[in-house]
C-alpha cells in the first residue's frame, strides 16, 4: 500500500489496523440539486440521477442480478464506483449497513430509516428544515457511537451515495467559513468548479446569508 500523504500519521494507522477487517456503513440520501443539468456524472440524465443512490444500494448488497428492482443508471462516461466497493465488499465479506438518509423511495435492500427527508435544491436557500438538519445530525452520532462497539478491533468505512453530494459539501464548507472554492471535486473528469460554485451563491444570496456568515 503507497502512502502519499501524512506519512507518519499514515504508518502508525497501518500498523494498528492491518490484517483487521472493516465494517462498512453506506448513507444513501437525495437531493434535488442533483437534477440540475450538467451538475453530476452519476448517472446520464435528471432522470436516471433520481435512482442512483437507490440502484446503487441494491448493487453494493447483491452484486449482479439478471433483473435487479432498480439497475444501475446509464453514465456518459466512466463506470460507477459501486463496482469496486462490491468486488471489495464481496472478496473481504464485510459486513454492510445501508442507512436510508431521505430518500424518494426505499431501496430494495434492508436500510435503517434515519426519518430524513429528500433535500430541496440548494439554489431554494432552504434545502432541509432545521429541525430534520438536527435529528439526523442526532442519528449520525448515535449510530456512529453503536457502530464502533460493533467493529471488535477493527475499524469502521463510511461512505455515502448522494448525487449532487460534493456540491453540498462545497456548500456546508462555506457556511462554515472555509475557503473551498475550486477545492471540493465531482463525478467529472474535469471538475466543473464555477457551475457548482454558482449554485452555492445563489443558494446563499435567497437564504439571505453572505458568504461564510449569516447576514
Amino acid at each position: 500500500m503507497r502512502i502519499y500523504t501524512q506519512q507518519t500519521q499514515a504508518r502508525e494507522w497501518l500498523q494498528q489496523y492491518r490484517g483487521r477487517l472493516p465494517v462498512f456503513a453506506c448513507i444513501l440520501g437525495f437531493t434535488a440539486t442533483g437534477l440540475i443539468p450538467g451538475i453530476s456524472a452519476a448517472g446520464a440524465t435528471p432522470e436516471d440521477r433520481q435512482y442512483t443512490a437507490i440502484a446503487d444500494a441494491e448493487f453494493l448488497v447483491n452484486g449482479p442480478l439478471p433483473q435487479p428492482k432498480y439497475p444501475l443508471p446509464p453514465l456518459v462516461v466512466g463506470a460507477s464506483p459501486v463496482l469496486i466497493s462490491r468486488a471489495v465488499v464481496e472478496a473481504c465479506d464485510l459486513p454492510i449497513y445501508l442507512f436510508n438518509a431521505g430518500l424518494p423511495q426505499p431501496p430494495a435492500v434492508p436500510a435503517i430509516d434515519l426519518g430524513g427527508i429528500p433535500a430541496n435544491c440548494l439554489t431554494s436557500g432552504n434545502a432541509l428544515p432545521l429541525d430534520i438538519v438536527q435529528q439526523l445530525f442526532a442519528q449520525g452520532w448515535q449510530w456512529g457511537k453503536t457502530l464502533a462497539t460493533r467493529v471488535a478491533g477493527g475499524y469502521l468505512i463510511i461512505s455515502e451515495c448522494v448525487v449532487g453530494g460534493t456540491t453540498t459539501a462545497l456548500s456546508l464548507l462555506t457556511g462554515l467559513g472555509i475557503a473551498a472554492a475550486g477545492k471540493v471535486n465531482s463525478s467529472h473528469p474535469n471538475c466543473n468548479h464555477a457551475q457548482k460554485w454558482e449554485i452555492v451563491r445563489v443558494g446563499f444570496q435567497r437564504a439571505g446569508w453572505e458568504m461564510g456568515k449569516e447576514s
